[in-house]
């Protein structure tokens, strides 16, 4: 690679050597006096003014084609290969058959597991039936629970109507106190129709006796049906309805009979209480006035306890109608729900058998994609660049089968030193030569990692218009703008000149030669660029001179530098 930092110009110093011989030659003749008068005589120079523009350099670097997408078809299994009619230089689309493998093993393997597939679907539908199975079972539970709770309401209303019984016939008890008590207080003088009235008191209790002594039966019976002589006997009730088995349903309903049994015989007792209360108030009218008072006391004391009596059949009739509501929600809660777990497990076993069928349909696919290895396609379009395979042999995992390569884009990839990949930029535009054909292309990517075997960094350029002649593997040149610098003063390479490495320009002014110092940049074989130093109003001189010095007298010819109206140009680095 050309450098372009300093750069001599090989004519220019050998006419200076030239020249510089000549004065030595003259000194060593003495001709003093020849050489003072060739000094002071005006000296023909060239000249141009500076322009200013921008120098863009060029590079050139050796590159290697390569298709843009090249793939390798890799056989994902290890077997016999079947068919293969796929050859070297085949233009193949995507998809396209490559070659068949013997896939006998894999048509097992799918078989085996369509199998399980299918014996796990079964399973679903066994699980689905067992389902609405449960879910019929839960239906039917919950309608025998409506209908026991039915039961057991229309039993609690009758419980509770009895008990509204009592407390109605002790309200009733109440007013025939009350009653006997008004026509007691104002009947004193009428003693018999206050017989006729304790006559009918009388009456009225003793049918109140009859009927406490009816449901004081009745109870007994109940219980006595409830209690039966012996243990065989009473495992034979609690399993006829209403109990069907529930020990505990048995002992809550005999529960509930022996308390009505001792309300009912509360009831007769006080039934009975009553009756003597009226004969005795009978008697006592027959007695005679004087006894009335002593029967209005015993009836205000009959009264109190009636009203002691109706307090706690009141409380006992609240207690137990709560007892029966909490007894009655605990059980249509508790059947319920055991019959819901029925319907729950069933649903477990719904979504178990689904996963598993689920996991051999997952078998299947596997099946299936393993079965498609066997089946080597193309996965581009493109052209086959190599065969490994052949019918008959055997394809392995670590050979590629065929490399396909898509070559409607080539790449070019070159390498280039830091300090140029400092200037490149991706989407900049290159130039690509083959054998003398040209092609255009565009910077794509730029190595951020030096490479270990050239050191340098690789650089990948994009041809989008490939032929032919882009073989892949092959060489060829790259041209790409480097280096620039725009806004600078061109002036030509020649008109340079140097002192220990200082660099320096002869100008005209007002007719003799004056030395500028300069501060140069980059450069190619014809320009250079002034930094600093000098500018565009400056004359230049650009031709040389043996006499050429600070001070000398010039005579000075105009040139028109080519590239004056371009502002700018580009060279070779």
């Amino acid at each position: 690679m050309k450098r372009h930092y300093i750069k001599y110009g090989w004519g220019r110093m050998a006419a200076f050597l030239t020249g510089a011989c000549l004065l030595v030659s003259l000194a060593g003749c003495g001709q003093a006096a020849e050489e003072e008068e060739t000094l002071s005589e005006v000296i023909p120079v060239e000249a141009q003014m500076p322009v200013a523009g921008t120098l863009t350099l060029e590079n050139q670097f050796v590159g290697t084609v390569s298709p843009e997408e090249a793939v390798y078809v890799i056989p994902m299994v290890t077997a016999e290969v079947l068919s293969a009619e796929i050859s070297v230089g085949d233009t193949v689309t995507a998809g396209q058959e490559l070659c068949k493998l013997n896939a006998e093993a894999a048509e097992l393997q799918l078989a085996s597991a369509e199998a399980q597939y299918n014996s796990a679907a079964a399973g679903v539908k066994a699980a689905e039936v067992g389902y609405e199975i449960a879910q019929a079972q839960y239906d039917s539970t919950v309608a025998q629970l409506d209908i026991q709770n039915e039961q057991t309401q229309r039993q609690k209303d009758l419980t509770m109507y009895q008990m509204q019984m009592q407390i109605d016939g002790i309200n009733s008890g109440i007013d025939d106190i009350n009653e006997q008590l008004a026509d007691l207080e104002e009947n004193k003088k009428d003693a018999k129709k206050q017989r006729d009235n304790l006559s009918k008191a009388k009456k009225n209790a003793n049918e109140y006796v009859k009927q406490a002594q009816a449901a004081y039966q009745a109870a007994l019976a109940a219980v006595t049906a409830l209690e039966p002589a012996n243990y065989q006997d009473k495992l034979t009730l609690i399993s006829l309805p209403p109990f069907n088995g529930s020990e505990e349903a048995y002992e809550y309903a005999l529960k509930q009979a022996k308390e009505q049994l001792e309300a009912a015989k509360a009831a007769y007792e006080q039934a009975q209480a009553m009756a003597a209360q009226a004969s005795s108030a009978y008697e006592q009218v027959n007695a005679g006035i004087d006894s009335i008072e002593d029967g209005e006391e015993q009836l205000r004391d009959a009264l109190s306890d009636t009203y002691t009596s109706k307090e706690q059949t009141e409380t006992i009739k609240n207690l137990t109608e709560a007892q029966l509501n909490i007894n009655s929600d605990k059980v249509q809660d508790i059947g319920k729900r055991t019959a819901a777990l029925g319907v729950d497990s069933a649903a477990a076993q719904v979504n178990s058998a689904k996963v598993g069928a689920a996991g051999a349909k997952i078998g299947i696919e596997s099946a299936e994609y393993q079965l498609d290895m066997y089946t080597l396609t193309a996965p581009i379009d493109g052209i086959i660049e190599a065969v490994n395979v052949k019918e008959h042999d055997f394809a392995s995992p670590q050979t590629p089968a065929f490399v396909i390569s898509n070559k409607n884009t080539m790449t070019v990839t070159f390498g280039v030193s830091e300090g140029i990949r400092s200037t490149l930029r991706v989407g900049q535009k290159i130039e690509v030569d083959r054998n003398g054909k040209f092609y255009d292309a565009v910077i794509t990517e730029i190595g951020s990692m030096i490479d270990q075997s050239t050191g340098l960094f690789m650089i990948k350029s994009c041809v989008s218009t490939p032929d032919d002649s882009l073989l892949t593997g092959s060489s060829v040149k790259v041209t790409a703008q480097t280096y620039s610098q725009a806004d600078a003063i061109l002036i030509p390479y020649d008109a340079v000149y140097y002192d220990n490495s200082q660099p320096y320009v002869y100008v005209v002014q007002d007719g003799f030669a004056k030395r500028k110092d300069v501060e140069t940049g980059i450069f190619d074989e014809e320009m250079i660029t002034v930094l600093d130093g000098l500018s565009t109003e400056d004359v230049l001189i650009t031709s040389w001179s043996a006499n050429l010095r600070e001070g000398a007298e010039v005579s000075v010819q105009m040139k028109r530098d080519e590239k004056e109206d371009a502002g700018e140009t580009a060279g070779e680095e």
